[in-house]
């Protein structure tokens, strides 16, 4: 029985290592892939001296989707869009209670270079651009109802191409890899100034 098993095991697993070797035979030479991740993303508000408004920074759950190609062993490029969530936090001083919101989210662009570990084991950067899109308000309520007058709501959102830039590594199993990966954007400009980023784990896919 153990050397059935036995051999039932090997050629589950030769089975598995001859297809991987057949499906990288018959990639495309430009290395279209897509594939998508998910993880904690961090959402950063920085404070407004105008307005009072004092800022944030939360965790949320955010998300990737990607597609790319690879023509060269250490070159490709890729477009993604990055979802930083959304987060609602409260907070509370004496007499007055605090509610925000902020959201962010952008499609991206990037160069890709790699550096092969293994044939199965590749780090890479990435450097791009980002068109970053943020939503956010503020406001304030006293106890005994809304302060109209000593807290007047701050909202806005803005949407502007930001540097993006990341970094990774993924294991590949035939066509498809295994990735872990860190992605940022440096927001400019006062009103929306706070690097969104997100720490993800995934999965791509490539074609044959």
């Amino acid at each position: 029985m153990n050397m059935r098993r036995l051999t039932i095991f090997w050629s589950a697993v030769s089975w598995l290592c001859f297809s991987a070797h057949s499906a990288r035979a018959q990639q495309s030479p430009l290395g279209l892939y897509v594939g998508a991740g998910v993880g904690t993303a961090t959402i950063r508000q920085d404070p407004e001296q105008d307005t009072g408004y004092y800022g944030l920074t939360r965790e949320d759950f955010g998300w990737n989707a990607f597609i790319g190609v690879r023509p060269l062993p250490y070159l490709g490029a890729e477009i993604a869009y990055l979802d930083f969530g959304s987060v609602n936090p409260r907070g509370y001083y004496p007499g007055i209670y605090i509610l925000e919101h902020a959201a962010a989210n952008a499609p991206a662009g990037f160069a890709v270079g790699y550096l092969p570990v293994q044939p199965w084991w590749d780090f890479y950067l990435k450097a791009g651009a980002a068109r970053l899109h943020r939503t956010w308000d503020f406001t304030a309520e006293s106890e005994c109802g809304p302060c109209a007058i000593a807290f007047q709501p701050y909202l806005g959102s803005t949407t502007k191409w930001d540097f993006a830039w990341g970094v990774g590594t993924q294991l590949k199993l035939g066509p498809m890899a295994l990735r872990l990966g860190y992605e940022r954007i440096n927001a400019s400009g006062s009103a929306n100034a706070g690097d969104p980023d997100l720490l993800s784990v995934g999965i791509s896919w490539t074609f044959l």
